[in-house]
């Protein structure tokens, strides 16, 4: 293996200075030619909200020259605008790409446009070819270089503007052919394509999915056919769709016009290459020998082709579509697909089995038959030969695969076109498998106790080409490397599972499977559940079949859908306990996507779980997503089944409640705090020291509204409490200053009456401030202490509370007292850091929770909801993508995340976090909904259970606060959203 990555080296080494010194030669820097039409720019407003990469698309101009005289010429400018720095990254360097073996480049034009003015970069830019390898990962050396282009001085805003030609064309083409998208996921200001048809035969154009007008003027020779779009909609492709869809606009220009044509073209090509040399009658003698019936000698020819020679692909110049004859490909023990091809068949050939070439695309597929005829569609080819009445697809290239030829795996890219005399057109590939995708059997050994471990092992057998993927990851990963990912994924799931001993891996050659066997032991098997102890299994191969696609709403974009794909699925479940008892079960899920088979048996106290799925198609329309995803949870609640073991719990195996114990842990601790600040406080009263002409209570402001924020406002009634207590003693009144200090906002008059008067007295002037100035702020103190309880945002207004009182506190602290008094008063003591430290908490949650960065006690509106809490819902698909959430509640304490219920414009959605801590989400339109079942809380203490019910008999649950009757509210805009949704012909069934 060393060996043959260091021959790779020396290659590519040996092909970059070869394409190099060509590249000398062939890279040059000159006008356009005169045949190539120039287009005025134009400069539109940027729609920023459209802009991908921070590249705005000017235009896209593509002419071609072709001519029976010339060589073939492509000429192609590039106007592109960095709306931002993203933008001047993506376009400041470029690539172009030619294949000097026979195509030369010419740069015709390169400059950027600033502020109108255009600015020549020929010069200043730094060009260099370079190597253009991009299928060396594939191990194929295709000789294409690649001018790198660094434009200097790039700013934002700038517009690059650049055009080259590339002549030549591949040899070994006899018809021209090329294609163009014409729309975009981006949005294009301009866009041209051009073919000077320079002639006798014609020229044929088609469109896929849409067309645009084609100008066609008629030259001498030919004609000059011309396409111009302007501000061409754009088309955002859904995720997860099959290979053959593709929702662009295409153009194709062809010289042929039928599918014969290409094979007459392919024929000879494959004809020359194909031999019967003496080295290959050799291979074939050595494979009669050592097998006497023609099916396996069919298959040991194939596993020579696959196995004996390496797959290496030198396809420069001609060679991209030219084979190399087989003898010489069997010399040198390496090739490409065409290469093998041409091997393995001229290996039957001299078995005496009749085979031939097969062409396929492996991306479009399907797609490829509805394509317009091109030579230049295939990206692979094949091997077919017929045996008994049947037809079999063998591919040469792929590695690690087994199996006699009634097992198998044959590649389905669904058409071919069989390069044989005769064909015209393609042929299906589709082959029923042989044998199930993957078999899964598990077995369970459950002991009488709970504490003790449960036996677990587990089969997997691999069919087709899971079978082959399966083998190839365990020889470029290691069997240890995989058995520790089985075991990981195992764990997931058991956190007590160990491995009992390593897994055994088969092989065996007739059906070309590979079966795993694994051991482990289970500790805390049994999950708590109240009293008793549950445990649930799941045939999970099948449930991550029928996925869940990432897009919902769809624009009309299939979903890609696995198929062929047949899972079979065992779980024996054996009791040493002879008190089970089950009932037998039988459930069918059938419907145009899928098929599912479940058996439920129950006997000698085994337990049997069986379920055979397979599917039945190879997308889902994007007009069935719903009834598929309907379909898709019949099948998950029947691929599931859940056990209980009833009883007491013991000691050993009572789970510690950690939200019950945080939440006594939390008590506790506010009331040791508590208890701590009243002795603390008796303590410090008791041992106050008496401050001579001290005549009222003062505090500096810094503590006044440090402390008064931190208490809850509790310190602006102590502080009250012990300046009415002062005025008291002075007057020796009748006053209870205890009351007055509790409701202090009350009296914050009589107060400053008070001081006003001490002030005039003392002084012979009002020092503190006008009354009508105070009577203002008292105003304000009340409507503060009101709008507090009652608004929405009551504890950010009571931030400003304290800084209203600091007129009083500022008199009082600057009267002349002993210094002493007014220091001790503003010290920070034990009681109260400690009591500060217990309440900013609620101060900060008070905060977040009117910000609605807490889940609110109450329903909300969906305007209540930041951005990032809607993102949240859209990417968990939530709630679909293009939605806006109305009403929202959530009974989490801390983190919305993990439990929530809502509407939006046309769903009823609910989510929740499992007990293994999965999100688990539940979602209905209006339009499936055929009524509701509301059990209204009997107060705001209890939660509204709210039953949802579609027309399938699906029941959905969501709970909802009765706080202000708003779940009342809530259920009046769902009956309403229901019959706004419910067509008026069932309105009047009802």
């Amino acid at each position: 293996m060393k060996w043959m990555h260091l021959q790779l080296k020396l290659l590519a080494v040996f092909l970059f200075f070869v394409s190099c010194f060509a590249a000398a030669e062939e890279y040059q820097v000159a006008p356009a030619a005169n045949w190539v039409k120039q287009h005025k720019l134009i400069t539109p407003e940027i729609p920023r909200d459209q802009i991908r990469d921070g590249t705005f698309y000017l235009m896209l101009d593509t002419q071609l020259q072709v001519s029976e005289q010339a060589p073939q010429q492509r000429f192609n400018r590039t106007v592109m605008q960095a709306v931002n720095q993203s933008g001047v990254d993506y376009i400041s360097q470029l690539n172009i790409d030619f294949d000097p073996n026979y195509q030369s480049l010419t740069l015709n034009s390169l400059g950027i446009i600033r502020d109108g003015q255009y600015i020549d970069k020929l010069n200043s830019a730094e060009l260099q070819v370079l190597q253009r390898e991009t299928d060396l990962a594939s191990r194929i050396y295709n000789g294409t270089l690649s001018l790198n282009v660094i434009i200097d001085d790039m700013r934002v805003m700038d517009i690059l503007d650049y055009s080259y030609t590339v002549s030549g064309s591949n040899p070994v083409y006899q018809h021209f052919s090329t294609m163009r998208t014409l729309n975009w996921s981006v949005p294009i200001v301009q866009q041209f394509m051009r073919v000077k048809w320079q002639k006798p035969t014609p020229l044929y154009i088609n469109f896929m999915n849409g067309e645009s007008p084609v100008t066609k003027t008629k030259l001498d020779t030919g004609f000059d056919y011309q396409i111009s779009q302007h501000n061409e909609p754009t088309i955002r492709s859904a995720s997860e769709v099959p290979h053959w869809y593709s929702p662009y606009k295409e153009v194709y220009f062809s010289e042929v016009n039928n599918w014969q044509e290409v094979i007459n073209w392919s024929l000879p090509l494959y004809q020359s290459a194909i031999e019967v040399s003496p080295a290959i009658e050799t291979i074939a003698r050595q494979i009669k020998f050592q097998h006497t019936d023609l099916e396996s000698q069919i298959v040991a020819a194939l596993r020579f082709s696959q196995d004996e020679v390496r797959y290496l692909g030198l396809e420069m110049g001609t060679n991209s579509h030219q084979p190399t004859p087989a003898s010489e490909t069997l010399a040198l023990r390496y090739g490409d697909c065409k290469d093998k091809t041409v091997l393995l068949i001229s290996l039957l050939k001299a078995l005496g089995v009749e085979a031939h070439p097969a062409l396929v695309n492996t991306e479009d597929r399907k797609r490829t038959a509805s394509l317009p005829v091109s030579p230049s569609l295939f990206d692979h080819v094949i091997v077919t030969l017929e045996h008994q009445g049947k037809r079999y697809w063998l591919d040469p290239t792929i590695s690690y695969q087994r199996g006699d030829l009634a097992h198998l795996a044959q590649p389905n890219y669904d058409v071919a076109l069989i390069i044989k005399q005769g064909e015209t057109g393609f042929t299906d590939m589709f082959t029923e498998p042989a044998l199930k995708r993957i078999q899964v059997f598990d077995s369970y050994q459950i002991p009488e106790g709970i504490d003790e471990p449960v036996s677990f092992s587990t089969q997997y057998k691999y069919g087709d080409f899971e079978a082959i993927s399966r083998r190839s990851s365990i020889a470029e990963n290691s069997l240890k490397s995989i058995e520790d990912d089985y075991r990981e994924y195992y764990q997931d799931t058991y956190k007590g599972l160990k491995t009992v001993k390593p897994m055994l891996v088969e092989s065996p050659e007739d059906t070309g499977q590979l079966i795993t066997n694994e051991h482990y032991t289970i500790d805390n098997f049994w999950r708590p559940k109240g009293n008793d102890f549950q445990n649930d299994f799941y045939a999970s191969e099948i449930q991550n079949s029928v996925y869940k696609p990432e897009q919902r709403e769809r624009n009309n974009a299939p979903m890609w859908f696995r198929y062929p794909n047949n899972i079979e699925t065992t779980i024996k479940v054996t009791f040493t306990d002879t008190n089970w008892q089950f009932n037998d079960e039988q459930v069918t899920v059938d419907n145009p996507f899928f098929h599912l088979e479940k058996r439920v048996t129950f006997k000698d106290s085994v337990l049997t779980l069986y379920f055979d799925y397979s599917a039945k198609q190879d997308h889902i329309p994007a007009d069935q997503i719903d009834l598929y995803l309907s379909e898709r949870k019949k099948l998950n609640n029947a691929t599931h089944y859940g056990i209980i073991k009833y009883g007491t719990k013991s000691s050993t195996n009572t789970p510690v409640d950690d939200e019950t114990n945080w939440y006594s842990v939390f008590i506790l601790s506010y009331l040791a705090a508590i208890i701590f600040f009243i002795a603390a406080w008796r303590i410090e009263a008791s041992n106050r020291p008496v401050f001579a002409e001290q005549q009222f209570y003062p505090v500096s402001n810094s503590k006044f509204i440090i402390y008064s924020l931190l208490s809850l406002g509790i310190f602006i009634n102590y502080w009250s409490y012990r300046n009415w207590k002062a005025i008291k003693e002075q007057q020796q009144s009748h006053i209870m200053p205890i009351a007055r200090g509790i409701f202090a906002p009350l009296f914050f008059i009589p107060l400053l009456l008070e001081l006003c008067k001490h002030s005039e007295q003392t002084f012979g002037i009002n020092k503190i401030m006008p009354v009508a100035v105070g009577f203002v702020l008292w105003l304000a103190i009340i409507i503060s202490e009101v709008v507090s309880y009652n608004w929405e945002y009551g504890t950010w207004l009571f931030l400003v509370t304290p800084i209203l009182w600091l007129p009083l506190v500022n008199y009082i602290q600057n009267l002349k007292q002993p210094e002493q008094a007014l220091e001790y008063h503003s010290q920070w003591r034990a009681r109260q850091v400690i009591m500060s430290i217990f309440m900013l908490p609620w101060l900060f949650y008070g905060l977040i929770y009117e910000l609605y960065l807490l889940p609110s006690s109450s329903i909300v509106t969906g305007d209540k909801l930041w951005s990032y809490q809607v993102n949240f819902l859209k990417r968990k698909e939530i709630i679909p993508a293009n939605e806006s959430v109305h009403y929202f509640y959530s009974d989490a304490f801390i983190d919305f995340k993990t439990d929530g219920n809502g509407i939006t414009e046309n769903t009823i959605f609910s989510y929740w976090e499992n007990e293994q801590g999965v999100l688990e989400k539940d979602q209905r339109r209006f339009s499936d909904i055929k009524e509701l079942n509301v059990d209204y809380a009997k107060s705001a203490l209890l939660t509204t259970t709210v039953t949802v019910i579609d027309h399938n008999g699906d029941e959905m649950l969501l709970f909802l606060s009765h706080e202000d009757d708003l779940d009342k509210k809530f259920v009046a805009e769902v009956e309403r959203l229901i019959k706004a949704n419910t067509p008026a012909t069932e309105q009047n069934a009802d």
